[in-house]
């Protein structure tokens, strides 16, 4: 195996040269908004897919729903590692990027078009979900960019921004959506096609990839103060391999965060509707407003994170605080005993035999599981949704993401970063499937308590492994061999 000797000297004055580099902040922030536009396309239909799906099709089953919702992460985990090796090949991120945002585009003009369907609308809004998801994929680009882009001294700002955006958009999506619910699902008509709550916000979304696409091929310029290329080793620069049980650990916390997200996005509508006896507005009014809550405590801590000292602590502290509140939220959702119960079921008008959810809502008369299952409280409920929920997912999303590029060290990430979104997205795409079909079978308790199980294995990985979630040292100890891509090195 081929070795190199490098002289002390070269190292320390490649790390003084990226520190010394400018981060290109109108091009990050470009791609942040971006990342917050992926998050919107993702959830701000999600409140009303399951009222939307039932008017469409009265037929429709949860699972199928289930389906619906992992059809999005489904085409987003194809598209990540496809976009992430597109970039990587080209070293470019614009083409990617933008041929994503196209199909998210054309993928929410398919789904504002469902009420023209008169057969088979539930098969078509399931290839518009995928589709739409298919284009998120350039997600995995845009973290790799914004990672790659940005100098050391700037990475956790802008990549605690950067995520903090996404995070806002999936947050926000659901808020949004209460814009239009005063359309209500008769809506209006633009001469014989209807336009309802339920379809206006895809055709907004369609105006903002438009949009999104002129300021890429106008605004978007792409320099990179983060990487160490070939090209710069005017000082024999060496960069060491990256510890791969590292990555893989942090793999592993974001695909965790992605599965809890999912779940709490999947059940929450059928979810509160069975608790708290809610009718269809109702849930998409009440959760949008938790939502929106839980928004509001989760950004602020981003930004807390990106621009104030909070930024510099110990990600692994930050990670394990995460995991920890998100155990202790799903421990209060877990349906105890000495909660209040039976659930209701949904009441029947007279002479009717279709428990109609957008009259009254309550627990299906197939959940045999509703007999005996309890309710949370609706105080804690709340409480635990917004603050316990909004405290999480930024002490895990933005020291994780962080980490991981750390641990990839100054090189081209569009393929890791591509692994990471993948693996995130495959948590988007299995949870949605098992989780309503738990929740049918058997209330919401197994979803709950399976988290549960993940979230402390993860806390026990993170405490075990805790010395090698480090960054990636390019200073190496003096005559200690260290691997790089050719073979072997040593700084004497």
């Amino acid at each position: 195996m081929p070795s190199v000797v490098v002289p002390q000297k070269s190292p320390v004055s490649a790390i003084t040269q990226l520190n010394d580099r400018q981060t290109p902040w109108r091009s990050i922030w470009l791609c942040n908004t971006l990342q917050f536009l992926n998050g919107i396309q993702f959830s701000i239909l999600l409140t009303s897919m399951w009222p939307f799906l039932r008017i469409l099709d009265n037929t429709a089953e949860l699972s199928l729903y289930g389906w619906i919702v992992a059809m999005y992460p489904l085409g987003q985990t194809i598209a990540s590692f496809f976009f992430g090796l597109w970039s990587q090949k080209t070293k470019s991120a614009k083409y990617p990027v933008a041929t994503g945002t196209a199909l998210m585009g054309v993928g929410n003009f398919i789904y504002g078009t469902l009420p023209l369907y008169e057969h088979g609308a539930k098969w078509v809004m399931l290839a518009a979900r995928f589709v739409v998801g298919f284009g998120s994929g350039n997600l995995s680009v845009l973290r790799a960019y914004v990672a790659t882009a940005s100098s050391p001294k700037d990475r956790m700002k802008a990549l605690s921004l950067g995520i903090g955006m996404f995070v806002l958009g999936i947050s926000v999506g659901p808020a949004a959506m209460l814009i239009f619910t005063p359309l209500g699902e008769n809506g209006f008509h633009l001469g014989w096609f209807p336009i309802t709550m339920y379809n206006l916000p895809a055709f907004i979304m369609v105006l903002i990839a438009i949009i999104a696409l002129a300021l890429l091929f106008t605004c978007f310029q792409e320099q990179y103060a983060g990487i160490i290329k070939e090209k710069d080793s005017s000082s024999d620069v060496v960069v060491p391999k990256f510890d791969k049980v590292a990555a893989i650990i942090c793999i592993g916390f974001w695909f965790l965060s992605q599965c809890v997200a999912t779940n709490n996005e999947t059940l929450m509508n059928p979810l509160t509707m069975a608790l708290y006896n809610w009718n269809n507005d109702e849930a998409i009014l009440y959760n949008g407003i938790i939502i929106f809550a839980s928004t509001v405590v989760c950004f602020s801590l981003y930004l807390i994170i990106g621009l104030t000292r909070v930024g510099e602590f110990d990600k692994r502290k930050m990670i394990a605080f995460g995991l920890s509140t998100f155990i202790l939220y799903h421990l209060v959702s877990i349906p105890w005993p000495f909660y209040s119960g039976p659930l209701d079921y949904v009441p029947l008008e007279e002479n009717a035999t279709v428990e109609d959810t957008s009259v009254h809502g309550g627990c299906f008369r197939r959940y045999e599981w509703c007999a005996h299952t309890t309710r949370i409280p609706l105080p804690l409920f709340i409480f635990a949704s917004t603050v316990l929920v909004g405290i999480s997912f930024p002490n895990i999303g933005s020291p994780t993401g962080t980490l991981f590029s750390e641990i990839l060290g100054p090189r081209n990430q569009g393929f890791m970063q591509g692994l990471f979104a993948f693996f995130g997205s495959i948590g988007r795409f299995v949870v949605p499937i098992i989780s309503t079909e738990l929740f049918e079978r058997s209330g919401y308790l197994l979803p709950m308590v399976i988290l549960l199980a993940l979230l402390a294995i993860a806390l026990a990985t993170l405490t075990v492994f805790r010395k090698r979630l480090v960054c990636l040292q390019l200073i190496p100890p003096v005559g200690v061999a260290t691997p790089y891509k050719h073979g072997t090195f040593y700084r004497l």
